[in-house]
């Protein structure tokens, strides 16, 4: 009767990677949210200054706001 053991595919420094990425370099537009080179300081579109990618606060969500305005807009009660 046989062995099955698991071969240690990381042991010499194989391509076996986890498939996360994470590069702490990436830079957008704090203005138009573009990505930028890591050597640009500025937009070349608007000029806007490059900050952490991972920095930029979370884009509106269009659907939630024009929900929350139907939400707000008074209930029409004259329908006869």
């Amino acid at each position: 009767m046989g062995f099955v053991q698991k071969r240690g595919g990381d042991e010499g420094g194989g391509s076996g990677g986890s498939g996360l990425e994470m590069d702490l370099d990436l830079k957008a537009c704090a203005v138009c949210r573009r990505e930028l080179l890591p050597w640009q300081d500025t937009c070349p579109e608007d000029g806007g200054a490059a900050v952490p990618k991972a920095g930029l606060p979370a884009e509106d969500d269009p659907v939630a706001a024009r929900l929350a305005a139907l939400l707000d807009e008074p209930a029409d009660d004259d329908q006869g």
